[in-house]
Order: C-alpha cells, then structure tokens, then sequence
C-alpha cells in the first residue's frame, strides 16, 4: 500500500494506470493473494484505486488530488525523522537550518544540470 501511495505522490502512477492483478501480484511478492486484495480494497477505500469489474484495478480519477495531502504529509514525516535524528547530536538549530539550506540549494543546482543535459 505503501509503495502505491509513494508512487502516486511522486507522480511515477497517474489516474488510469492499471495495477497488477492480485494473482500476478502475489506470486511476485511471494505474498498471500488475500493480502494484496485487502491492501487494494483499502486503497480503494481511500480514493486513491478504482476497481473496473472484469478489467482491473486502475489509480482513481482523484488520486492526484489525494496525493497533494499525502505528499505533503509524507515529507513532514521524512523530515520529521531527519530532524529528530540530527537534534540528537546536539547540533544548534542556526546549524542544522544552514546544512538543510546548502543540501537543499544543491538539490537544486543538480536538478537544473540535470534539465541541461
């Protein structure tokens, strides 16, 4: 459900793209087939899945919409997590912001060299 959610927030799944069936699922994750079924009809109950009877089951029309929040959630934790394990080495905040600030500036210049190529 996890990777679903992450694929959907970062654009790699947009609406109408089919999922695996449960069967094909299952046997690549060497899973129970229940347990992809449940995880898919929890995604459906979250909007972010629609099941079409007897062709599948897609990424939702309102996926993209869903996603916005649970982007914005899921980077709060991520940084949550970083911050929670930088503050434990006693760093003063000025510095831990000034790092935050230059890993984030070079982010940016790689991506603009990346648009370059």
């Amino acid at each position: 459900m996890e990777q679903v959610r992450w694929a959907v927030a970062a654009g790699a799944l947009r609406p109408d793209d089919e999922l695996p069936s449960v069967r094909a699922l299952a046997a690549e994750q060497l899973i129970n087939p229940n347990t992809v079924a449940r995880a898919y009809l929890e995604l459906e109950r979250e909007g972010l899945v629609t099941k079409k009877r007897g062709t599948g089951t897609y990424i939702s029309a309102q996926a993209a919409r869903l996603s916005e929040k649970n982007r914005a959630r899921m980077v709060a934790g991520l940084l949550d997590d970083a911050l929670r394990q930088v503050t434990s080495m006693h760093m003063p905040p000025e510095q831990i912001r000034k790092i935050f600030e230059e890993r984030l500036k070079a982010l940016e210049v790689g991506a603009e060299v990346e648009k370059g190529q």
